[in-house]
Order: C-alpha cells, then sequence, then structure tokens
C-alpha cells in the first residue's frame, strides 16, 4: 500500500512539473535547436513570454557570460506570469509548484535585414529578367557548449506598379513585361517579418492584344440563321482593348480587308469564313501581339416558297412571303388562275396578305414568279411555283 501511494505521489508531481512551461504569445516563428526554443520577433520591444504551470515565477536575462540580470513580469495573474522583453538574448523562468522547482529558458531575437538590392538584367517581349538579394546578420547562440548558427530565410515579393506579380524565395525572377512606364519594386521579408525594399523605375515594353465584338441587331421577318452563322450584310462592331502603349493597331478581315482605326466597325458582304486579327505594336520596343481568336461565318445566300398560306387573322402564316438569307435583291409577281396580275413587290421582309388591292381574294390556287439576287459574287435566283390560299 505505502509503495502504491508513493507511486502515486510521484505520477502526481510529474504531471504538474510537465504542465508548467514558458512560450511566446506573438511570435512570428519558432524554431528549436537541440531542445531550446528560439522565437523570432518582428519588433522585440513588443515581444512577450508567458510562464505557466506554477504557483510563482521567477524571470532572468542570462547574459552573453553566464551572469543573470532578475526581471520584473509585466503582468501576474493566476497560475500565468507575462514578461515584455527589452532587448535580444536568452531569458530564463524560473517555475515553482508545491512540489518542484523547474527552470526554463528560450532565445528571442529580432533579425534585421539590412540592405536589400535589385538589379533589372533584361526586357525583353516576353519578360522582364531581374534579380534581388537582401543581406541581414546571422543569429548565433551558443547551446550546450556548441556553436549555431541560424541564417536568415528571405521571401522577396515583386511588385509592378504596386500590384503584387510574384512572390518567390528566388533570388533570379521572369516577370510580366511591363505594359506602361512605372515602377518596379521589391520588397524582401525575413521570418520575422522585418521588410526593407527598394525600386527601380522601368519603361512601357510590351503590349497584348485583345478585343470585344458585338453583332448590330438586323432583324428582319422570316430571315433564316443557323447556329453561329449570320446573314451578309452583317455590320459587326469591334472594340479595341489591347494593353500597353501599342502605337499601330492593324485589323485583319479575313482576306477582304485590312484597317487601322482602333475600334472600326465593318460590314461583311458575301458568304464564307472570315478569321478576324488584331495585331498591336509598340513602335518604341518592336514589341507586337496577336489577336485571333475570332472566326466570322457569313451564310451563303438562298430563297425559299411555302406552297400554302392561311391569311384568316389568326397571326400564324397570315403572309406569303419566302425564308431567306444573305438576299441583296428582290422582286416578285403573284398571278390568278386567269393569269392576271394581282399582287407585286420588291420588298422581301414584306408578305402577300391575299387581297387583290383592298379586296380579298377566294380561296384556291395563285402562281408566282420571284427573281433574287444574293450577296454572293454572280449568285442569283429564278423561283416559278404555286401556293394554295386556304381560309
Amino acid at each position: 500500500m505505502t509503495r502504491q501511494l508513493t507511486t502515486l505521489v510521484g505520477l502526481i508531481i510529474v504531471c504538474l512539473s510537465a504542465s508548467a512551461q514558458i512560450f511566446s504569445p506573438n511570435a512570428n516563428d519558432r524554431l528549436l535547436i537541440e531542445g531550446d526554443s528560439i522565437y523570432l520577433f518582428k519588433n522585440i520591444n513588443e515581444a512577450k513570454l508567458i510562464a505557466t504551470g506554477g504557483n510563482t515565477v521567477k524571470w532572468f536575462f542570462i547574459e552573453p557570460n553566464g551572469n543573470t540580470t532578475s526581471l520584473e513580469p509585466s503582468k501576474e495573474t493566476d497560475g500565468q506570469s507575462e514578461l515584455t522583453l527589452s532587448q535580444e538574448g536568452r531569458y530564463k523562468a524560473t517555475i515553482t509548484t508545491e512540489q518542484t522547482t523547474n527552470e526554463y529558458s528560450t532565445w528571442c531575437f529580432s533579425p534585421k535585414i539590412d540592405s536589400v538590392r535589385m538589379e533589372i538584367d533584361s526586357v525583353t517581349c516576353n519578360g522582364l529578367y531581374a534579380q534581388s538579394k537582401a543581406y541581414g546578420k546571422s543569429i548565433t547562440m551558443n547551446i550546450n557548449g556548441k556553436e549555431h548558427e541560424i541564417k536568415q530565410k528571405m521571401i522577396y515579393q515583386w511588385f509592378i506598379d504596386d500590384t503584387l506579380a510574384l512572390t518567390t524565395n528566388l533570388e533570379l525572377v521572369e516577370l510580366g513585361t511591363p505594359m506602361s512606364d512605372g515602377e518596379l519594386r521589391v520588397v524582401a521579408l525575413n521570418q520575422a517579418e522585418r521588410e526593407r525594399a527598394t525600386s527601380d523605375s522601368v519603361s512601357s515594353w510590351g503590349v497584348s492584344a485583345k478585343f470585344e465584338h458585338k453583332v448590330r441587331e438586323h432583324d428582319i421577318p422570316h430571315e433564316v440563321t443557323k447556329g453561329d452563322a449570320i446573314s451578309a450584310p452583317s455590320e459587326i462592331e469591334f472594340t479595341n482593348k489591347s494593353l500597353g502603349d501599342y502605337t499601330v493597331c492593324e485589323w485583319q478581315m479575313g482576306e477582304v480587308a485590312r484597317l487601322f482605326d482602333e475600334s472600326p466597325v465593318y460590314s461583311f458582304q458575301t458568304s464564307g469564313k472570315y478569321k478576324v486579327t488584331l495585331t498591336v505594336t509598340n513602335e518604341n520596343s518592336g514589341c507586337s501581339s496577336v489577336d485571333s481568336t475570332l472566326e466570322v461565318t457569313i451564310t451563303e445566300s438562298e430563297i425559299n416558297f411555302p406552297n400554302v398560306f392561311t391569311p384568316n387573322g389568326d397571326e400564324v402564316n397570315d403572309e406569303f412571303r419566302p425564308s431567306y438569307k444573305s438576299i441583296k435583291s428582290y422582286n416578285i409577281s403573284i398571278y390568278n388562275r386567269w393569269g392576271r396580275k394581282i399582287y407585286q413587290s420588291d420588298d422581301i421582309t414584306k408578305g402577300w396578305d391575299g387581297k387583290n388591292g383592298n379586296s380579298q381574294c377566294a380561296e384556291g390556287v395563285y402562281m408566282y414568279v420571284a427573281e433574287a439576287e444574293g450577296f454572293d459574287k454572280d449568285v442569283r435566283f429564278t423561283r416559278k411555283g404555286s401556293v394554295t390560299l386556304v381560309r
């Protein structure tokens, strides 16, 4: 029974001792070397250490020669003692419980970046090549009689006109070619998030071609459309959205037209497929860029007529007229069974309503003769046939 009690007391003491510790609540990074914690802070004067797990806590600063200086905590609450730091180096806390007294130590540093340099190696139409290098003192400490050195690990943030372009740990980088005159800046950050920056001016060099388009509406009754294909004539508005200080913009409408307007409007007249290409050039740098993502399809000329219509006022098939696409000119004549002309029109958008003047024609079969010219070169149509009028 005595042995069991002794064992139980021993476990309690170990548990209480194990719960004691010192740590930092606001460190930017923590390293561990041979069991010693090393905390890195952006500002040592704002750094804090906290000791927990004891009834009483005493704080000390350990000088490089081994001497210790007693320190007063900045705040104490039940089971917790807080110390605000004033200098870099090694700190120790003596934590006493009802059963034990243990010492805990840690290292605290605020590594600085002494300088950072940047060089622009070259600028091409494909990219800007630059390199940077940050310099700062290494951290040295003696742990268990052995010298240790911690070199600062740098992260580089590259900005072009305050826009973050790249974050990397590499010193040599490739960035986007500058599209306008501006500033190239690099910010170096170490583990403690201390930073130092430098910058240099850059000139506009690259260009990036881009455009948008919109087909102007030409809603014509009975005009046939198929998928993305459109009928002639079709006017398309082009809007230049290119980036960079381009001095020349050239539009190629397939093989039929070459334009130099900033944002042109072009009318496609004949059937075919037209690849639209925009090329922008910065004559000062010699850089060019091409956008050729759009292909316009203009349908071939076509015209067809129905063989029956019902002019009864129900707004369904009330007129006799053709379905068509890409028709340039048109003329139609309609005759009754005795060969008398009762209707004539050269407007393809209008149809015959089944009347002869103001009088309604009787039900029956009527003959028509239509001629049309397509927008395609030398394309002409002659259509003859009959249509049945049903009321």
